[in-house]
């Protein structure tokens, strides 16, 4: 791939799960419970994935955390959240797809039987190798991004009476915004797996670039929900991208949010199955899951195979919509918060034990100290505001521990398969007795 071309899949790559139907939804209760103020934790969110893109090492992720933490702690921390994210956002967002492509534009046409579509396209799409995902995504980023900006533009000037009505309880809610903030603009950190061939200053760069811009467009977004729908209306809705849409533009509107939406579901499907399985296949290579067959670095086809396969089931058995799926994937995106926090713990502690064994991904001066003690603090925190917060605590503390304990056993499987193969591989490669003589 040419090099422009690389930097806008990059690009694409960066901005896709922050497209995705489901961030939408979080952008209308991030503007419903703040109101105006919602710039305050939008950019106390920007500062902290700022914080995190300028301090994470590049490209590799895993061997700080294997020094750290263990085979097994760093496979736990690996799995639990992105392959949670992946298979339920995966269901979510391609059911809402297929609903609103049966809504919207054909209305024959079975919402399941589109998602089911989309899902074996998006599939093949990675299994036909890096370079044909790539260029798919521009187009469905490209849609996406550039789609809520035409109703942005065409929403300037419009005003809302209700939008004045701002609640002074809203600043007391303020972690509970930023914590929504932040998991809103999650799923940057996929891009070692997309685009490795990046270098450091690169791919900081890019990302920067990328948060920024969705930033803006997320601020002028809310801003425009907040101008034609109002907070109350939007507190009541799961769908606030759509109400807002039809309020700016009318029937034409409804159209482009719309394409907004299937653009946003395949872009944040095609980043997840393309970075997840291919994070799985450098576990592999860490040794921290089998290197079998299909767990190439080049066509992990095994991993890929295995998360499609979950989100059809999902599909199949009703899963959509579910309250199950819905907490699931909240949980999973507040353990990805907390594991970005634990992520920086790792490298924190490399500091003091870099005398003794040099490792490059260590922090060198103390703002390097302070920017990873920063995410090591306020991470964790606003995971735990936001279990706190959530309508059913309970339900999601209970959903998140059974995660934890579902895939602890999937890696406490994985691992003692790996040691097997490992030991199996230096066996074989011992010289027998008695061959010289």
């Amino acid at each position: 791939m040419m090099p422009h071309m690389n930097q806008m899949a990059a690009v694409a790559w960066l901005m896709a799960l922050m497209l995705s139907p489901e961030t939408l939804s979080l952008q209308g209760q991030i503007a419903s419970m703040g109101g105006v103020f919602f710039l305050l934790p939008l950019a106390g969110a920007l500062l902290l994935h700022g914080v995190n893109i300028a301090a994470s090492p590049w490209p590799d992720e895993i061997t700080p955390l294997q020094r750290t933490y263990g085979v097994m702690g760093t496979t736990l921390l690996m799995l639990t959240s992105r392959t949670v994210v992946t298979v339920c956002l995966a269901t979510a967002t391609l059911v809402t797809a297929g609903f609103v492509f049966n809504e919207v534009f054909v209305y024959w046409f079975p919402n399941f039987g589109f998602a089911g579509l989309l899902l074996v396209i998006l599939v093949g799409l990675n299994l036909a190798g890096r370079r044909s995902a790539a260029m798919v995504q521009i187009v469905f980023t490209a849609t996406a991004f550039i789609g809520l900006g035409v109703l942005v533009l065409a929403g300037l000037g419009g005003h809302s009476s209700e939008s004045r009505q701002v609640s002074v309880e809203a600043m007391a809610d303020g972690p509970v915004t930023l914590g929504l903030s932040v998991i809103a603009l999650i799923g940057y950190d996929l891009l070692r797996y997309t685009s490795a061939d990046l270098d450091d200053r690169q791919a900081k760069l890019l990302s920067g670039i990328a948060i920024a811009a969705l930033g803006l467009l997320f601020g002028a977004w809310n801003a425009t929900a907040l101008a034609y729908v109002g907070p109350s209306r939007l507190a009541d809705t799961s769908i606030p991208h759509i109400l807002t849409a039809k309020a700016v533009m009318g029937p034409s509107g409804r159209i482009l949010i719309g394409i907004v939406v299937i653009a946003g579901s395949c872009a944040a499907v095609n980043l997840l199955f393309q970075a997840v399985s291919r994070m799985m296949a450098d576990m592999a290579n860490h040794d921290l899951l089998p290197a079998t067959a299909g767990m190439s670095s080049s066509r992990p086809w095994l991993p890929l195979l295995g998360l499609g396969g979950l989100t059809g089931l999902l599909m199949t058995l009703g899963f959509a919509g579910s309250d199950w799926l819905d907490v699931s994937l909240r949980g999973g995106l507040v353990l990805w918060t907390i594991t970005i926090g634990l992520g920086h713990l790792a490298l924190l502690l490399r500091r003091g034990d870099r005398a003794k064994r040099p490792d490059r991904s260590a922090p060198r001066s103390l703002v390097g100290a302070l920017a990873h003690l920063t995410l090591v603090v306020v991470m964790p925190f606003l995971g735990i505001a936001l279990i706190v917060s959530h309508d059913d605590p309970t339900m999601l503390l209970r959903a998140i521990l059974t995660l934890i304990v579902l895939i602890a056993g999937l890696a406490t499987a994985g691992c003692l398969a790996a040691r097997r193969l490992i030991r199996r591989r230096r066996k074989a490669s011992y010289p027998k007795e008695g061959v010289s003589q």
